[in-house]
């Protein structure tokens, strides 16, 4: 078999990525300081990068497989920015998801399945890519006041901001047009934002929040 013939049977080998969307409220929760100075300039408060996010799943198909209704909770950390690299990653998928909804989410949250959003770019910065738990994750979704947690590992609640004088709940937003993740969030604080696990064990109470309705990803 000539090299051009066993290259082109390797590339029919290769597992085919399915058409995929996801529409997920979406719960974005980070160290830094209020609205997260890594959306204007790259680079976050501390010098390093901790995000606990929700994908509250509306809506989706992976292929034939329907994901409506499941949750996954993203876990990163990375020890500069980053896009500096040398992160860690730690997905938490709903216990509810049978195999082919498992496989489906694990791909896209671990950038297999490439597409829009943040997957396939921050797969490109991580060191470490832990194995998936499939667990009780509870979410409540309520706009700057939602919750979400997993049992005993995980637990965060934002809230929204208040104006000190008059106790009036703040409509603050930030958008940014050419985002990648989102184009437009509202802007909260968390009330709680900690996780203690084998690996990764943080609490970042009282810092930054996002919140997003109805956020649309596809691929590939």
């Amino acid at each position: 078999m000539s090299v051009a013939a066993a290259a082109i049977n390797a590339k029919k080998r290769e597992k085919k990525i399915p058409d995929w969307q996801i529409t997920t409220d979406y719960v974005e929760t980070c160290n830094c300081d209020f609205g997260c100075p890594c959306n204007f300039n790259g680079f976050p408060t501390y010098g390093f990068c901790r995000a606990i996010v929700l994908f509250h799943i509306k809506d989706g198909l992976y292929g034939e497989t329907n994901l409506k209704g499941l949750d996954v909770v993203y876990v990163g950390n990375w020890p500069k920015a980053i896009h500096q690299g040398d992160g860690t990653l730690q997905i938490y998928v709903s216990k509810r998801a049978d195999e082919k909804q498992r496989d489906a989410l694990v791909n896209i949250m671990h950038g297999q399945a490439k597409g829009s959003g943040p997957f396939a770019l921050f797969a490109a910065t991580l060191k470490y890519i832990l194995e998936p738990q499939f667990v009780d994750v509870k979410a409540k979704i309520d706009g700057k006041k939602s919750s979400f947690s997993v049992p005993g590992v995980i637990d965060v609640q934002v809230d929204s901001f208040k104006n000190p004088v008059t106790g009036v709940e703040t409509d603050t937003r930030i958008t940014v047009p050419t985002g990648f993740i989102w184009k437009e969030a509202m802007s909260c604080y968390t009330k709680k934002m900690r996780i203690v696990s084998p690996n990764l064990t943080f609490d970042e109470s009282g810092k930054n929040a996002f919140f997003v309705p109805d956020l649309s990803f596809k691929g590939p």
